[in-house]
């Protein structure tokens, strides 16, 4: 097995530094080319932790069959400034795929990944719920063996993906595809131990690292989810804790949490759940500020289960 480290030019900064993306790269014996981005929002730090500890680990495998190349931070300039866009030009890289190399620096930056991306067999892109909100489940797209072996309870097969992703891509070019979403907010331990074993035994079950891909058998396929945003900014109390991640809530309206104006403290909104069984898949727990239009609470229509 032979491991390097290399970095794709991307452009100059005003300041005369060269952005640049890194590239963690092993290559064994025959088989195929797996990629796997983290941080493609600059504020989802806990996937460049995850990324990190799977780098360590391939270090130790002795076999492994075919190219595994890890991208741990896809977007530098938003993860130094902890954002979901990139600071210089506000732009999110996740909507704007392939990019364009004659825009601002995001579409660059797209279009210089599109080629890492095209270069693939298998794709993994790591995602997690930013600086507030926790997440929990994977999405299926076009292989869901591979899906189904990150481990995730929940998985969300949707009718129709969000345009301009990294993986609109790979699925373009028939390369088995899967976005997870793992962790955020607080960060806990939990989720980067979830996400490296999770990520482990994705490649275990491609047959790209030696042992036996462990089988899940409780996992839960829906096909809608609605996303449950405040319509007004303030202070955000919420009515649930973190334990609910993953959990079914019974009842249509059940309240969520609440947002109060910081001056005069009445209360402006209860944000309530909209179906009679809610799984959580996405929440916010910590009290906090909050804008209209965040990622408060993404739930998941239980009726929707594909057996």
């Amino acid at each position: 097995m032979e491991y390097k480290y290399y970095e794709l030019p991307v452009c100059y900064l005003a300041s005369g530094l060269e952005l640049k993306l890194p590239v963690h790269e092993f290559k064994g014996g025959d088989g195929p080319t797996l990629g796997m981005t983290a941080a493609i929002h600059g504020d989802e730090t806990i996937t460049v932790e995850i990324a990190r500890l799977v780098v360590e680990q391939l270090k130790k495998e002795k076999n492994i069959n075919g190219t595994i190349k890890i991208m741990p931070v896809a977007s530098p300039l938003a993860y130094e400034g902890a954002s979901r866009n990139t600071p210089l030009d506000g732009v999110n890289m996740n909507r704007v795929f392939p990019g364009n190399p004659d825009r601002t620096v995001t579409e660059v930056q797209a279009h210089v990944i599109t080629q890492f991306l095209e270069s693939l067999d298998l794709y993994i892109d790591i995602h997690a719920g930013g600086q507030d909100p926790v997440v929990d489940y994977t999405y299926v797209m076009n292989d869901e063996g591979f899906s189904r072996s990150f481990g995730s309870k929940i998985l969300y097969r949707p009718k129709q993906g969000y345009g301009g992703t990294s993986a609109t891509i790979t699925q373009a070019k028939n390369i088995p595809s899967v976005t997870i979403e793992c962790g955020g907010g607080p960060n806990v331990k939990a989720y980067v131990d979830k996400g490296v074993s999770g990520v482990l035994n994705m490649l275990r079950y491609k047959k790209m690292i030696d042992g036996e891909a462990l089988k899940h058998e409780d996992q839960i396929m829906i096909t809608h989810i609605a996303h449950v945003n405040p319509h007004h900014s303030g202070m955000f109390v919420p009515n649930q804790s973190y334990d609910s991640i993953t959990k079914i809530i019974k009842g249509k309206g059940e309240i969520l949490g609440r947002i109060y104006n910081p001056m005069t403290l009445e209360l402006l909104e209860e944000i309530k759940t909209p179906y009679e069984e809610n799984l959580m898949i996405l929440m916010r727990c910590d009290y906090n500020r909050i804008l209209a239009g965040d990622f408060t609470f993404m739930i998941g229509d239980l009726s929707s289960e594909v057996k």
